[in-house]
């Protein structure tokens, strides 16, 4: 006879299907693991490069024209023989370039830094840059070598430089006459016509990186979420961890209960009365005029409960009173400390005055 198949349910609730709960993604951030694609940012650091060396272009060029032209004039003029000229001449060269291009790199940092928090938000750790010798586990670099994110990475590569081809191809092969032409131009007119070409080129590919970049972002995401997945065992965990271990809550509920029913078994021998079903339920009250606006429910129970609390009061001698519909009223319209509503004023001081016509008060 062959023997039945057994499912382990156990096994399928260690598998990661789950959405990551919102502790797990911060305990992910805290540890400097967030989704970020280098592609992208690259991608817009050079189209920022482009439209800012289009917009500030003719400023950085004259800037730059200014500073020759003025290093020029000095061509044959008798400073050039003076002592530290050439030091002026290297500060000013620094400083003019710093200057030309300070501006432009301004603007791509801005660019840089927005799309980065847009990826990751704002995330400061230190987790990365602690010593993880595992790292140096030969057999952990050939598993992330031969790992899917490798293989990835790999077309992602290839894919970039056949389209880098493909894109320069096609944009010199319409152009590539009329850029060899230019060569015969004058000065001026042949390096504004290759300045063009180049500058068109450039936006291709930028825009063609931009595309593959947003696509790279996409697939980075969907890797990050499936690497930070949980199993449903996890979240149990998790929860159990936040919550607390539910045996210990019932532990602690079921000590809270017992702590308030001797507080309030203290209060019943201070009663002035005790209303009963007569065995079901046991409604205990107090009245005084002085402090008091209404009777007060100081103790109620059911079952066992109320079984006590007639013992109690009979032991101490308070009187037990039977009274069906007022003790059924009582029980569910009355939390204990609280007054008694005034739809059952009547009946309540039927009851008190029966009580304390037998103390004689």
């Amino acid at each position: 006879m062959i023997p039945p198949f057994v499912f382990d349910l156990q096994f399928f609730a260690q598998e990661r299907t789950e959405s990551a709960t919102p502790k797990k993604r911060q305990k992910v951030r805290s540890e400097g693991k967030v989704c970020k694609s280098r592609d992208l940012t690259a991608a817009v650091e050079i189209l920022a490069g482009l439209l800012g060396l289009w917009v500030l272009g003719d400023g950085i060029a004259g800037g730059l024209m200014d500073y020759l032209r003025e290093t020029i004039s000095f061509i044959g003029d008798e400073t050039m023989l003076q002592a530290g000229w050439f030091y002026w001449l290297e500060h000013g060269a620094v400083w003019a370039y710093f200057a030309a291009w300070l501006l432009l790199g301004i603007v791509i940092a801005i660019f840089v830094v927005g799309v980065t928090i847009k990826q990751v938000g704002w995330v400061i750790s230190f987790e990365p840059f602690k010593p993880d010798f595992g790292r140096l586990n030969p057999v952990s670099g050939m598993k992330k070598i031969l790992s899917l994110r490798s293989l990835v990475e790999l077309l992602k590569g290839l894919l970039k430089a056949s389209l880098f081809c493909v894109v320069i191809y096609v944009a010199l092969r319409s152009k590539l006459p009329t850029a060899v032409q230019a060569m015969q131009f004058p000065m001026e007119q042949g390096a504004l016509h290759l300045w063009n070409l180049l500058w068109d080129l450039s936006m291709r590919l930028a825009v063609m990186l931009l595309v593959i970049a947003l696509v790279d972002y996409l697939y980075q995401k969907w890797e990050f979420e499936k690497s930070i997945r949980m199993s449903k065992q996890e979240i149990k965990e998790e929860y159990r961890q936040m919550e607390g271990d539910p045996q210990i809550k019932n532990k602690i509920r079921q000590k809270q209960r017992e702590l308030a029913k001797k507080r309030m078994m203290s209060s019943v021998p201070k009663a002035d009365v005790v209303i009963t079903n007569p065995t079901t339920l046991a409604i205990a009250l107090i009245y005084d005029r002085n402090t008091m606006s209404a009777p007060q429910v100081t103790a109620k129970g059911k079952g066992l409960i109320a079984k006590k609390i007639r013992e109690v009061a009979e032991e101490h001698g308070v009187p037990v009173i039977e009274n069906k519909p007022l003790a059924r009223a009582l029980y569910e319209a009355v939390e204990i400390g609280d007054e008694v509503p005034e739809n059952l004023y009547r009946g309540v001081a039927e009851i008190l005055a029966m009580v304390y016509k037998l103390k004689k008060k």
